[in-house]
């Protein structure tokens, strides 16, 4: 599952797993069940849950309170949940938008 050259509505749905018509009750439903999953509370290996539920968490506020995400923000820089070099994906982001300048 790699999010690359899209919106940032359909990177959010695909990260939470929401089709494009999907209504607000769903949104919600699939918040909740990967929050309960990725939770670094809940996982022993805090540091990649953690990540993963800030992520989840940008998503969702992305679709539902249209909250458009920081600057260092995961969401935007096209992390997925799959496990991914944080620093590798950043890069890939920040080279595919800022090419043409260098």
């Amino acid at each position: 599952m790699t999010v690359r050259n899209t919106t940032l509505e359909d990177r959010a749905r695909q990260i939470l797993g929401v089709e494009a018509g999907a209504d607000i009750m769903a949104i919600k439903k699939a918040y909740r069940r990967l929050a309960r999953r990725y939770h670094p509370d809940c996982n022993r290996d805090a540091d990649a849950s953690s990540e993963k539920f800030m992520l989840i968490t940008e998503a969702y506020n992305y679709l539902l309170r249209h909250q458009l995400p920081g600057r260092n923000s995961p969401l935007a820089s096209g992390l997925n949940l799959e496990k991914e070099d944080p620093d590798a994906a950043y890069a890939s982001w920040w080279m595919e938008h800022y090419r043409d300048f260098f």
